[in-house]
């Protein structure tokens, strides 16, 4: 996506001459710093006149005297001086900066990467200067000439700026190479491959960029002189990831020693850009897409830069075409890792200065000329993986588009699959060309590189022009605050398996139809009010996920889902350490614990834990589960939900007599630790009838004084089979009517009912299968008014629990794919497309 753009007018002020304040010294409240070495001591003046903008000294920038290369320091007035040897002839001649002069003595290097300002100053080390002195004296004053001219950005807004970019719209060199004329003086602009079109402020700093004052700040970038016909273009970035860009009309010309001072700009990023990532401080190295070489720090071309570098150096060395220009950031969390070490071969200042010190993953990494590399360029040692930060302005769910420049390296061996991290493939297109994403047809897709809750697009390196930059555009739902992208080639190692991306972006496209128009429930055990109006109500979606799952707790609260339901293991053994782990996430992630699924038998376990036995049984299973319920005390559940019956063979004794009197005794238990007991109805067996169930709830209330009531878990697949198969004409409406005001917890998933054999299936909700079956009860259209009779009449207000299991179907291009995914951010976005749009059509209905 481009870039909110800006069209503006330039205000031409007359080339100034640039001119010191206060004598062209440091900042006030400098030391003295004498210069070291040398018998004649030059004081540097810069040529006199009125420009308004202070130099800065700071810094102990080198100076070029007569060839060899001196510290600058200060006099007791703040003035930079700088020590030399005496000359047989009395004649000084001063280069400055030192390392900018090339070691050929015939052209300037001019940093694609500046400084930050600070107070309306430019560092004195981002614009080249010259100047001769003749002298018989052990002191005297050189007056140096500025060979750039000076663009002044006048900004307001409220952002920490992390760069300002200013680009030749016409692509001229801006940055580089330049040959240098003494006699003149003067640098030549040309169109040296080495050279950029573009020099970049960097304002990073250590993360916390340069926040505007409120009446604007000036921020000063040093240019090659000359006549920009075609005009400027500014892009400014910000800490938070986000960005604008303006085009400044041409033509501009710009003087050496001289001022442009365009017109204010406000920094205000469109409201639809969730993240912006344009690498616009990563411009050391080479260009290795274009095979061409470049410029960075280190102690030579091949040399990347050293672990104390700080990422604001000046790029002063050449670096040869392949030769990146810092080292790779080889760890997949540097967040925690020390300041220098082997596997992180930079520092975080170096991290935090290039922006990209709060990307979720940057392993086998490095920066190349305003992009990031994925991969070890000629060591194939490992492939790079990039995982951009979280989307924080997302907030709530919405839809957006991820779009991004590739680039493959030469010979490419290797595919790169690109993903949410979480979030819904919904459609993509490369160079303007449709992807197929559908899991059933599409063979440029992958369910394998992440597991099937997550789908890749594959770019495929044989479809794709290596060493050619391809724009690729990714739609995706359920874009939440917690999502982020993940880019990485196929090929682990051993191959051609790097790859460059560039102007990241994320936008949102569209908000979900009841955004704003809908009074979100905060869940609650409490029934509400008879005849309240429910038309614009809106649950709190959720999902049973397991309790030791990390994402349970990190990943479903950005998608609204504060109140979670997490299931207990059925290996006691592990009770202690999953409860401590899922204690500690809940106190890190700030959600809550609506209802704890308990564990249940199967056909194949010691029937312990079937609360309709009689006998030993019984009293075995209200055993395994007072167990349960005490140790899950820490996470303060709401409601703790138990099956009604265990899935073995019935004819035993099994009765709801004996399930009432072991709700009863639960719920006693219960009440210790502040919770309802939910009994959960099943497909088969005592309690797969509503009015059999609702009578065994209301009798185990009625065996004895509880604080809180007993109450059922509606299982919305178990009713639906049950009824095809027992009831047939009656449907989940009728079950949960019947229910009434007893329902406490949900259990919302489709199946396609009995057809011989009991499927229970855990479908998402209008899911349509790829074998030919769905959803029955989103295909008797139900889902709308099943959600009003819950709310208005069984005036229930909890959360609207998935409990969702991955289907697969079949095998596409090689793989096991599946269509049916469990996942935070796949219910979300089914629950805010399908299943509540369903609704609030009923409800405006009725």
């Amino acid at each position: 996506m481009l870039a909110i753009r800006h069209t503006v007018c330039v205000l031409l002020v007359l080339p100034l001459l640039l001119g010191g304040c206060g004598g062209d010294g440091a900042d006030d409240g400098d030391e003295p710093r004498p210069p070291a070495g040398g018998g004649v001591i030059l004081r540097l003046k810069v040529a006199a006149g009125e420009s308004g903008m202070r130099w800065d000294w700071s810094g102990e920038p080198r100076a070029l005297v007569n060839g060899v290369a001196r510290t600058v320091g200060f006099d007791a007035d703040g003035v930079p001086v700088v020590g030399a040897d005496v000359s047989a002839d009395g004649l000084y001649t001063v280069h400055f900066p030192a390392d900018a002069y090339s070691r050929a003595k015939r052209a300037f290097v001019l940093p694609p990467a500046q400084f930050p300002v600070s107070g309306g100053s430019l560092q004195a080390a981002a614009c080249p200067m010259y100047g001769t002195v003749r002298t018989t004296g052990d002191a005297a004053d050189v007056t140096l000439s500025p060979l750039c001219g000076v663009v002044r950005i006048p900004l307001a807004g409220d952002a920490h700026i992390a760069s300002v970019r200013v680009e030749d719209r016409s692509g001229g060199a801006v940055s580089g190479l330049f040959p240098f004329d003494p006699a003149t003086p003067e640098i030549v602009r040309n169109g040296n491959s080495g050279n950029l079109p573009w020099v970049v402020l960097d304002c990073a700093g250590t993360g916390g960029g340069v926040r505007p004052a409120a009446s604007g700040t000036e921020f000063c970038v040093a240019v090659p002189a000359g006549y920009y016909a075609s005009g400027l273009s500014v892009r400014v970035t910000d800490c938070a990831h986000r960005s604008a860009t303006w085009e400044i009309p041409g033509p501009c010309a710009v003087a050496a020693g001289g001022v442009k001072t365009l017109v204010p700009l406000n920094y205000a990023p469109g409201e639809d850009l969730l993240f912006a990532e344009h690498f616009d401080n990563c411009v050391w190295g080479c260009d290795y897409a274009a095979e061409t070489g470049g410029y960075g720090v280190g102690a030579g071309s091949s040399v990347p830069s050293p672990a104390t570098s700080a990422g604001t150096e000046a790029a002063y060395v050449a670096k040869g075409a392949g030769t990146p220009g810092s080292a790779l950031f080889e760890t997949s969390d540097y967040n925690s890792a020390p300041a220098a070490s082997a596997t992180l071969a930079v520092r975080r200042d170096y991290l935090r200065n290039r922006g990209l010190y709060d990307w979720q993953r940057l392993f086998y990494a490095a920066e190349y000329r305003g992009c990031l590399c994925g991969g070890d360029v000629g060591g194939y040692g490992n492939r790079g993986i990039l995982v951009t930060p979280r989307m924080a302005a997302a907030g709530e769910p919405c839809c957006a588009e991820l779009s991004f420049r590739i680039c493959l390296e030469r010979g490419m061996e290797s595919d790169v699959a690109c993903m949410a991290e979480s979030g819904v493939l919904l459609g993509c297109e490369v160079d303007g060309m449709p992807v197929d994403v559908d899991v059933a047809t599409g063979t440029d897709i992958s369910q394998s590189v992440q597991g099937v809750t997550r789908t890749a697009v594959l770019l495929r390196a044989a479809k794709l022009t290596s060493g050619v930059w391809h724009q690729v555009r990714m739609s995706f739902g359920a874009v939440a605050a917690g999502s982020a992208f993940r880019f990485m080639p196929t090929v682990i190692r051993d191959v051609k398996n790097c790859f460059w991306i560039d102007d990241v972006e994320v936008r949102r496209t569209g908000r979900y139809a009841h955004a704003g128009d809908c009074v979100t429930v905060e869940p609650t055990t409490e029934r509400a009010a008879a005849g309240e109006d429910v038309s614009r109500l809106r649950l709190r979606p959720s999902a049973v996920l397991s309790m030791a799952n990390e994402t349970t707790y990190t990943v479903t609260p950005g998608y609204g889902m504060t109140w979670i339901c997490p299931s207990l293991s059925s290996d006691e053994s592990v009770w202690t350490r999953d409860i401590a782990f899922a204690e500690k996430q809940l106190a890190a992630n700030g959600c809550k614990v609506w209802c704890i699924h308990l564990p249940y038998g199967s056909t194949t376990a010691v029937r312990n834990r079937d609360l309709c036995a009689a006998g030993a049984d019984r009293a075995a299973s209200v055993a395994f589960f007072t167990r349960a319920i005490r140790a899950v005390a820490p996470l303060k559940p709401k409601n703790v939900l138990v099956h009604c019956n265990q899935t073995l063979a019935f004819g035993d004794g099994s009765s709801a007599a004996s399930l009432a009197l072991s709700l009863h005794e639960l719920q006693t238990v219960a009440d210790e630790i502040g919770a309802h007991v939910c009994v959960e109805n099943m497909s088969y067996g005592v309690g797969a009838d509503a009015a059999v169930l609702a009578a065994a709830v209301d009798e185990a209330n009625a065996l004895g004084s509880h604080r809180h009531e007993v109450r059922i878990a509606f299982d919305t697949g178990h009713a639906n089979l049950y009824l095809t198969r027992e009831q047939p004409g009656k449907t989940v409406v009728d079950w949960l009517r019947t229910a009434g005001a007893r329902i406490g917890q949900l259990h919302i998933h489709g199946n396609r009912g009995w057809n011989g054999r009991i499927n229970d299936d855990h479908l998402m909700p209008g899911y349509a299968g790829r074998l030919g079956y769905a959803d029955a009860i989103g295909r008797a259209g139900l889902w709308g008014e099943f959600y009003h009779t819950l709310l208005a009449e069984c005036r229930y207000r909890g959360p609207f629990t998935y409990e969702i299991s991955t289907r697969t179907f079949g095998t596409v291009a090689g793989e096991e794919r599946s269509d049916n995914v469990s996942a935070p951010w796949t219910i979300a976005h089914n629950y805010d497309t399908y299943l509540y749009p369903a609704f609030r059509e009923y409800a405006n209905r009725k």
